[in-house]
């Protein structure tokens, strides 16, 4: 017996008969076709988001699927308040005014479903690029009802329109309340003597071919391997505007020197 909080996934392993029955239920479901796909969208989505992909009630999807397992209607469980209370679809709701911001990232995770890879990670990584009052572009194969809510956790509003054969997911990350604590004011460029300069704790080079957001995901990284007071070296090829703006917001300590064409250097203070 399956029930709206069962991944698809779960069911797929379970009763892999069930698929042809999926795919029956509605066109949106075609995509499970390609095994690529199937290791990864499955995983990140319950019956009852499925469904509402599909344009289907949940329980009228489980209904069909307990059918196809030879389960009377009757016999089908009810949608628990859980499963009521998932994040709703976006499609079809009224364009918000912050349509028009600035896109911070644009992010494509298709080729990444298509290799049978896992994209959140990368999903993650575009939205710490995102400044508040920009936006971060989804392009992805199915609407991501589950990044909702995970998106919503970091500041983000969304928004989904259907572009052919694909969804885009545009996810605004609302601007921060001014703070008042001397704590968490902006921090402005530190100053830092040459011997700070020339005796860092850490040091992290970044590549000329490195292609966002590695480079700021390196640095946040290495800083977040320093304790309070150890600072960190970044050769850099390129101002990094957008971990500089990170780090004024935080309120971490920092200095940048312009070298020159492709030549940056940052030192950054753990607070």
């Amino acid at each position: 017996m399956v029930h709206p909080e069962m991944r698809v996934s779960e069911v797929l392993q379970r009763y892999p008969a069930l698929l042809d029955e999926l795919i029956a239920a509605s066109p949106a479901f075609a995509k499970l076709k390609n095994p690529l796909l199937r290791r990864t969208m499955p995983r990140l989505v319950s019956l009852a988001q499925a469904a509402r992909m599909g344009g289907l009630e949940p329980q009228e999807l489980v209904n069909r699927l307990n059918r196809a397992l030879g389960l009377a209607a009757n016999q089908t469980p009810q949608p628990s308040p859980e499963s009521v209370s998932e994040a709703q679809s976006k499609l079809g709701t009224p364009s918000p005014t912050w349509l028009q911001a600035a896109i911070g990232f644009h992010l494509d995770v298709r080729p990444i479903l298509e290799a049978g890879g896992e994209p959140f990670q990368a999903i993650m990584g575009a939205a710490r690029e995102v400044l508040p009052g920009q936006r971060l572009v989804l392009e992805a194969p199915f609407e991501p009802l589950p990044l909702y809510q995970v998106m919503s956790r970091r500041g983000f509003e969304a928004w989904c329109e259907q572009i052919d054969e694909h969804y885009r997911v545009h996810f605004y990350r609302t601007p921060r309340q001014p703070q008042t604590t001397p704590a968490q004011s902006p921090s402005k460029p530190a100053q830092f003597s040459q011997d700070d300069w020339n005796r860092p704790d850490a040091v992290v080079q970044i590549e000329a071919q490195w292609e966002p957001p590695l480079p700021m995901q390196a640095v946040l990284e290495a800083l977040s391997k320093l304790k309070p007071g150890q600072r960190l070296l970044v050769h850099h090829v390129r101002r990094p505007v957008h971990l500089l703006a990170r780090l004024e917001q935080e309120g971490t300590p920092y200095e940048l020197r312009d070298l020159g064409p492709n030549r940056v250097d940052l030192l950054i203070e753990k607070r």
